[in-house]
C-alpha cells in the first residue's frame, strides 16, 4: 500500500512537471498593430498563416499615429509584435524613432530597393502607384506628368484629394525629395489655382465625379482604377506602400519574423524600375515638409 501511493505521488509529480513544460501546440499569438479601418481583410488573410504555422495571431486596428506611438513607447495590452501600416510615413517614422528591429529575411534581396529601409526596419508588403486619371471622353491636350497639371492650360479642370490623406502627403512629400521644397510648392500652387472643386475627402468621391464629367483630371491611386477612365502614369511614378516592421520589443521576434517573411512571400511586390522613382522612405523623411506646403500653398 505504501509502494502504491508512492508511485501514485511519482505519476502526479511526473504529470505536472509535463504540464509545466512548453506545449508547441499551444503556441502564443503574435500580436500585430494595423493602422487599417477595414478589421475583415488582415484576420482572413492572416489565417492562412496560422494554418501553415500554428501561430495564432492577434490584431489590434486603430488610428496610425495612437498604434505607432503605442509601438514607439513600447505601450498597449498587449503590446504589438508587429507593426502594419497603410502608409510608409507611418512604417518610417516608427523606424526613426527606433521602434524596428531588422527584418532577416532572404526575401528582402528580391524586393527593390525602391521599396524597403536602407538598413532592413521595414519593408513594403504592398505598393500602390499614384497615377493621373482622366475621364474616358476628356479630349486633349493631356498632362504628361504631375507638373504639367499645375499648367494654365489646365485652370478649372483638375481634381484632387485632400491633402490629409497618406496618398497625397506621400506625392508631395516626394515632389520635394525630388524638386527640391520651393519648386514642388510652385506646383502644388498651380495645381490649387487650377482646381475645378475642392479637395475631395476620398479616393471613391473623386472617381465618381471624374466618370460624371464634373472632374476632368484628377491624381488617384492606381488600387482605385477601372476600365472607365484613362490613365496616365507619369516617368518617374511616385507611389505609396503598406509598409510592416517587426517591433524592437517585440515579446514574440521569433514568431513576428516567421509572419513578415510569410507576408513578404503573399504580397503583390513586384515592380517595374523603369517606372517607380527613388526610394519610398524618402516621403517619410519630408512627410513633415509636405504638410507645411500644403498650408502655404492653401491646399486643403
Amino acid at each position: 500500500m505504501r509502494r502504491r501511493t508512492k508511485l501514485l505521488a511519482i505519476v502526479a509529480m511526473s504529470l505536472l512537471a509535463c504540464d509545466m513544460q512548453p506545449n508547441p501546440q499551444r503556441q502564443a499569438a503574435v500580436v500585430v498593430y494595423a493602422t487599417y479601418a477595414d478589421e475583415a481583410y488582415w484576420s482572413g488573410f492572416f489565417r492562412g498563416f496560422t494554418e501553415e504555422t500554428g501561430i495564432p495571431v492577434s490584431i489590434r486596428h486603430g488610428d496610425a499615429n495612437t498604434l505607432v506611438d503605442d509601438v514607439i513607447a513600447n505601450r498597449g495590452s498587449p503590446p504589438a509584435d508587429v507593426l502594419l501600416t497603410a502608409s510608409v510615413a507611418d512604417i518610417w517614422r516608427a523606424a526613426d524613432k527606433g521602434a524596428l528591429r531588422p527584418i532577416q529575411s532572404p526575401r528582402l534581396a528580391s524586393l527593390s530597393k525602391s521599396l524597403q529601409d536602407e538598413d532592413g526596419l521595414w519593408a513594403a508588403v504592398n505598393y500602390r502607384l499614384t497615377v493621373i486619371v482622366a475621364a474616358s471622353q476628356t479630349g486633349n491636350p493631356r498632362p504628361a506628368d504631375y507638373p504639367d497639371l499645375a499648367s494654365p492650360r489646365f485652370r478649372g479642370h483638375v481634381c484632387l484629394l485632400s491633402s490629409r490623406l497618406s496618398i497625397s502627403r506621400s506625392l508631395l512629400a516626394m515632389l520635394i525629395a525630388e524638386l527640391g521644397a520651393k519648386p514642388a510648392e510652385l506646383i502644388v500652387r498651380g495645381w490649387v489655382q487650377n482646381l475645378a472643386l475642392p479637395p475631395f475627402a476620398t479616393q471613391q468621391k473623386l472617381m465618381a465625379a471624374i466618370r460624371s464629367g464634373k472632374c476632368p483630371y484628377g491624381i488617384l491611386s492606381e488600387s482605385i482604377l477601372d476600365s472607365d477612365v484613362h490613365t496616365i502614369v507619369p516617368e518617374p511614378a511616385y507611389f505609396d506602400i503598406e509598409g510592416t516592421g517587426i517591433a524592437r520589443h517585440a515579446r514574440y521576434p521569433e514568431s513576428a519574423q516567421r509572419l513578415v517573411d510569410w507576408m513578404l512571400a503573399r504580397k503583390s511586390t513586384s515592380t517595374d524600375t523603369d517606372v517607380i522613382g527613388r526610394n519610398i522612405g524618402l516621403a517619410g523623411w519630408h512627410d513633415e515638409d509636405a504638410q507645411l506646403l500644403a498650408e502655404r500653398a492653401g491646399y486643403e
